[in-house]
């Protein structure tokens, strides 16, 4: 758990035992205000799916064979769509942007960064997402794997095994 998140987390509980306290003393305004950092909750949000992702990748079933495949060899497709593959196979309602695949991929410690996957997607990779807009310079398109791209990625993920 990283220095950000455990702050906001006790201050979330601070904020929730001072109102307990203003019930309790039937005092509805509380003692001191509490001043906290302040981050948007899509930040929040964002950063907790992405961290169930990274835990799923690094826990699910195929973990083995991703870390000797996908994360141990230099490429960059494999990287790409693995945050995508996982979301497919085990978060089918959750979209990707390629930013989210930097972060995933920079937990993973095998950073790919944003316009390198940007340039991945556009150059090679489209054909396996499903994109939920046209791809415009400055907006931000989320991605799903479809059934095409799932059986590439296995294909992929198994490639030891062939041999």
């Amino acid at each position: 758990m990283n220095n950000d998140k455990l702050i906001t987390k006790l201050g979330e509980i601070k904020a929730l035992v001072d109102e307990c306290l203003a019930v309790l003393s039937d005092d509805h305004e509380p003692k001191h205000k509490t001043v906290t950092k302040q981050e948007t909750k899509k930040s929040v949000a964002s950063s907790d799916y992405i961290l169930e992702i990274v835990n799923k990748i690094k826990n699910c079933a195929e973990a083995k064979k991703i870390e000797s495949n996908i994360l141990d060899k230099v490429g960059m497709p494999g990287r790409i769509l693995l945050p995508f593959f996982i979301c497919y196979k085990y978060f089918p309602e959750q979209k990707l942007t390629t930013g989210d695949i930097e972060k995933i991929t920079s937990e993973l410690r095998v950073r790919v960064r944003t316009p390198n996957v940007s340039n991945a997607i556009a150059n090679s990779l489209q054909k396996y997402l499903d994109g939920n807009s046209t791809r415009v310079r400055g907006k931000a398109v989320s991605y799903k794997l479809n059934r095409k791209g799932a059986k590439y990625f296995e294909t992929i993920l198994n490639s030891n095994e062939e041999k």
